[in-house]
């Protein structure tokens, strides 16, 4: 863990960023419901990275470094501010794309929203510090609770953040998914 740079991201991370947070997603069903390709999806988000004030911007995230290379990444952000975050992938992929009906955070709550690592770089510690950064940058802006969704097919993630202090509350819909919301609480 030595060797694991973690930093505020920057514009020209947008694309590395939109990659790994593709690992996060269900990409499968998000293609299918609006008939593109990986390419298409990929392209689509690399651009809303590259934007300020949207949900994974290069503002919200951090990203970590290791081999002179980024390998991992995270974005986080107020949920007061999540349908306004939204909105330029609703305009971008459009009414129909299933964004419009997603809920997975609100006010009251810090979210950390996508959390993606290369395979390759798996288990050394990486999420582990991405997510330390997004709790004190929560921290720091006065949040007192952390929220994030995982997939209930995922144990292994769930894992790792229940390890890192967050607790089951509740479930949430996302994609046709079911996602456990999890919280941590900020001392």
């Amino acid at each position: 863990m030595e060797n694991i740079i973690i930093r505020k991201a920057t514009k020209e991370d947008a694309g590395q960023i939109a990659e790994l947070f593709l690992y996060a997603w269900p990409v499968d069903e998000i293609i299918e419901a609006n008939a593109i390709t990986y390419e298409e999806l990929l392209d689509s988000i690399t651009g809303i990275c590259g934007m300020k004030r949207t949900i994974y911007s290069y503002e919200n995230s951090f990203v970590a470094e290791m081999d002179r290379k980024i390998v991992g990444a995270m974005c986080g952000y107020d949920g007061a501010e999540y349908q306004a975050l939204k909105q330029p992938i609703i305009d971008m992929l459009g009414t129909d794309s299933g964004f419009a009906e997603l809920k997975e955070t609100e006010a009251g709550e810090f979210y950390l929203d996508s959390v993606g690592v290369l395979p390759e770089y798996r288990n050394q510690g990486i999420a582990s510090r991405l997510f330390e950064a997004q709790i004190e940058r929560a921290a720091s802006l006065g949040h007192k609770t952390v929220g994030l969704i995982v997939d209930v097919d995922k144990p292994q993630a769930e894992a790792l953040y229940s390890r890192l202090g967050f607790k089951h509350l509740d479930y949430k819909d996302f994609f046709g998914h079911e996602m456990k919301h999890m919280v941590r609480y900020i001392l």
